[in-house]
């Protein structure tokens, strides 16, 4: 806008002031005018001929096509006056109208560009082929507007069952909200055969049959690096997506865009884990100082001995490694300071007591050597600072020497410089406080290299992650099923080898990796109180006074994950198995697992789990990583689907052997170590057992099976092209609400009644009564479906309620019993008390309510669960 207004302006100026410049216009100005036109475009046309050969050889090259849109470009308007009322307001150029005369020819040729090359250079560029939209962004462009139709479909479905919009003319609401084709005129002209390469089909010439097209080499390279393009714009989206929930920090996500911004230039090229792996790659003047300085301080080739047995040499041996002694070391170096420091003014002339102090301090420090070398023996001579003090005295003892000799001879000249040289060395005896310093130069960079490994290592979790989000969706980026199988094999191969090399960072700096997670959680924790705190004020639960304090303390942790520690210590299996997520912190049951499970050791290459083995219980990662190989787990869908054999790498934390402990089917993977394991096995007849054990609603299984049920279904809903927008932390706040329901074989039940945003299938297969369509597990039902049966012998629901079905139960049966919300008369009483003291108000909760909180939360999950599940036989 302000560009327009400004150009504007330019124009309106120069139109005023050129009507001047009209009334002395001549009939050889306008031959002037053209001239002057023509060779504006014969000299440019001469510059891009000049510098063409070095245009094609760098940057994206240089074809002939935009070389001609280059020549015949119209000029810069606005600039071109511009410099042109700079001109007309010199007062040198006033003799013979010289200011009027470029005033007039410059805004002729302006005019002249406007009109010539400014109203044909649409024409030109249609002419040169540059407007002709390439087969990739037809076919991308056709399946977004299939796609976006097809949402606008199920969203209208949705709406006609509201009881406010029921009577709406959705005719008319149907025609506004049709979204057309941008590259293709009518559906007459333009079929979907000429826009998806998998349905095209042509003629044979021999049997005139119908054989299916196949692209040209070129149109598949096009169609290949046009897919490649959408891919890193897809990425830059799962970047930016997982530091909006806090997964990701912004230096690292504005590093991964970076780099898939650089890589958008080169044809052909992906995001490999080599662009990322340099981020954590330990290299560089930190690293190189830390080993010198580690060198020096520890490294001793041969192990200090154990005190000998004869008493002098142990009484030397307890002097020497002693605080007292140390410390009296430095005090003796630092007095030995002052009187080298005293020899170079030359006003002091204390040269007898100078050199008497020398000798105290040279022999103290022959006296300490000794010391130590009886103390430590043949280990002596292998110690660096020993070394260096082994050099200082010699170099103390050439100083003496030479001293004594020429030191008060006046006529060899050179000896006198050859004696103050000497002495100059005398200041390397300070440096021996290095040593003290040292540890702290360690931490400081110790503190520095795990900040570079933590920023690595917080990139390599976005990239893998970020390969996982567009690998769910690729078909959603190419239609071509031969583009899509090239592109997910890439996509997979460059995931298995960042997960591979995380998962080594993680073997050899666990408190780095611990440090990160830990920290991510804690943001994405906050990012969702801050949004759980806008959605209360937006709602008209909270007032700006109430949110302010609590958006402060929330800023306030903010700010001190800033001064987050760079390391945290690697959680003990004991604390691992306490952080399960179905045992939800039950004191009963972390104490029944704790007796029956046991810790393994695996070294590499052992195999933990075998393919078709029967399951042995739960492994949970406790250190280490390991190599999972086989095919895709079996949900028990009635329907077959194609089994692939795929390779994922896991580290601590991660929970093996649920689902076929869960379902007793063999399991379909081996799992390998890929070096030194350890995991904690809960055995599956303990498992079997404390099923039995602890059978209350909710019962452990049934904690189990959900939880299963969101990690599936997060999945589902990633892949479909509803929530493509959605951040993993607001699908986890979408499915927080969710239960699950069985639904047995040729059994029907009710769904998007009004009471449930989605119905996920997470285990089994059910068709839809209506459409007669089949959902296999794992898949989004859509919600024009409105009742299914069940097609396999257990079929698991994951039903995500609606907010007001929630709101109702919540408000009915927990928070009238809770007394955890004030009456509006208290509320207001509160609202006028807080002009004189302010403060927020406090749930209040009973000690009864307290107590009677598990009985009232198991009759609301019954009731949601009788009033969900309509079931018929």
């Amino acid at each position: 806008m302000l560009t327009y207004l400004a150009n504007t302006l330019i124009f309106f100026i120069v139109g005023i002031v050129v009507s001047r410049a009209f009334q002395n216009l001549a009939l050889n100005d306008f031959f002037n005018i053209i001239v002057l036109y023509f060779a504006v475009y014969i000299i440019r046309l001469i510059t891009i001929v000049v510098f063409s050969p070095v245009l094609v050889h760098i940057g994206y090259g240089f074809k002939w096509q935009w070389a001609s849109v280059c020549v015949w470009g119209s000029t810069k308007g606005a600039f071109c006056l511009s410099l042109t009322l700079m001109a007309f307001q010199e007062e040198r150029l006033e003799e013979g109208r010289v200011r009027e005369k470029i005033l007039l020819l410059a805004s002729g040729v302006v005019v002249l560009a406007l009109l010539i090359n400014a109203t044909t250079l649409t024409k030109f560029l249609e002419l040169l082929g540059l407007c002709d939209v390439s087969m990739a962004k037809r076919m991308a462009m056709y399946s977004a507007v299939h796609r976006v139709t097809e949402s606008s479909q199920n969203t209208l479905s949705m709406l006609k069952i509201d009881r406010f919009l029921a009577d709406a003319n959705w005719e008319i609401a149907e025609q506004r909200v049709h979204v057309e084709d941008p590259y293709k005129t009518s559906t007459e002209e333009v079929s979907i055969e000429d826009f998806s390469p998998t349905a095209r089909m042509t003629k044979c010439p021999d049997c005139e049959n119908n054989i299916p097209y196949v692209p040209s080499t070129r149109e598949r390279d096009d169609m290949m690096e046009e897919a490649r393009m959408r891919v890193l714009k897809a990425q830059k989206t799962s970047y930016w997506k997982q530091y909006s929930s806090g997964m990701l920090t912004r230096q690292a996500a504005r590093t991964l865009i970076s780099i898939a911004d650089h890589l958008s230039d080169l044809k052909g090229k992906f995001i490999t884990v080599q662009d990322v792996k340099k981020y954590w790659e330990l290299k560089g003047f930190f690293v190189i100082a830390l080993r010198k300085l580690e060198d020096w301080l520890y490294n001793v080739k041969v192990d200090k001995l154990k005190p000998s047995r004869h008493p002098w040499l142990t009484l030397c041996y307890q002097m020497v490694f002693s605080a007292s002694f140390e410390y009296f070391v430095y005090v003796l170096i630092l007095l030995n300071i002052f009187p080298i420091i005293l020899e170079f003014r030359p006003e002091i002339n204390r040269d007898l007591e100078l050199q008497v102090l020398n000798y105290i301090f040279c022999s103290c420090y022959v006296l300490e050597a000794v010391l130590k070398a009886l103390a430590m023996r043949r280990a002596y001579i292998f110690n660096h600072w020993n070394q260096f003090d082994l050099f200082i005295i010699f170099m103390s003892a050439v100083d003496i020497y030479i001293e004594t000799q020429f030191g008060l001879s006046e006529i060899n000249i050179q000896m006198i410089k050859i004696v103050r040289v000497f002495k100059m060395f005398r200041l390397t005896r300070a440096l021996r406080l290095v040593k003290i310093m040292i540890p702290k130069m360690i931490e400081v960079l110790n503190r520095q290299i795990s900040k570079q490994l933590s920023f690595g290592y917080d990139i390599g979790k976005g990239y893998v992650i970020g390969e996982e989000d567009i690998s769910k969706i690729i078909d959603h980026i190419s239609d071509d099923k031969s583009i899509s199988r090239e592109l997910k094999s890439i996509l997979e191969k460059n995931r298995q080898e960042g997960a591979r090399a995380l998962g080594f960072l993680q073997r050899d700096h666990p408190e780095i990796a611990i440090s990160v997670k830990t920290r991510q959680a804690i943001r994405a924790v906050l990012n969702s109180e801050r949004d759980t705190i806008h959605s209360l004020m937006s709602g008209g639960l909270l007032d700006e006074v109430e949110v302010s304090k609590l958006q402060q303390m929330i800023e306030i942790k903010m700010k001190k994950l800033t001064k987050f520690p760079p390391t945290i210590s690697a959680p003990t299996a004991e604390e691992l198995l306490q952080s399960l997520p179905w045992l939800s912190k039950d004191a009963a049951q972390i104490q029944f697992f704790k007796r029956v499970a046991q810790l393994l050791f695996y070294d590499f290459g052992d195999i933990i789990i075998q393919a078709n083995d029967p399951p042995s219980g739960i492994h949970l990662i406790v250190s280490g990583m390991v190599k999972i190989t086989g095919r895709s787990p079996d949900l028990g869908s009635r329907k077959v689907k194609e089994k692939q054999h795929h390779i994922d790498y896991r580290s601590c934390g991660t929970i093996l052997g649920e689902l076929n402990c869960l379902t007793q089917q063999p399991m379909e993977v081996t799992i390998t170590s890929e070096t030194a394991t350890q995991t904690c096995l809960i055995p599956i007849d303990s498992l079997l057992e404390a099923f039995d054990v602890f059978p209350e609603f909710p019962s452990l299984e049934y904690k189990i099976w959900l939880s299963l049920a969101v990690k599936i279904s997060t999945t589902a809903i990633m892949e479909n092209i509803i929530y493509q927008g959605w951040t993993y932390r607001k699908i986890c706040n979408h499915l927080a609400k969710a239960y699950l329901v069985d639904l047995e074989i040729n059994h029907k039940l009710n769904i998007y009644d009004g009471t449930m945003d989605d119905v996920v299938v997470v285990y089994g297969s059910c068709d839809d009564l209506q459409s007669l369509s089949s959902y296999n597990a794992p898949t989004l039902i859509s919600r024009t479906t409105h009742q299914i049966v069940g097609t396999a012998n257990l079929t698991k629901l994951l039903i995500v309620p609606s907010a007001s079905a929630e709101a109702k139960d919540s408000s009915s049966s927990e928070l009238e019993k809770k007394n955890s919300l004030p009456c509006l008369r208290h509320a207001a009483q509160r609202r006028s008390s807080r002009n004189t003291a302010s403060g927020m108000l406090k749930t209040v909760v009973s000690d009864d309510s307290l107590a009677g909180r598990s009985q009232e939360s198991l009759k609301v999950v019954e009731q949601k669960l009788m009033s969900s599940m309509k079931l018929e036989h």
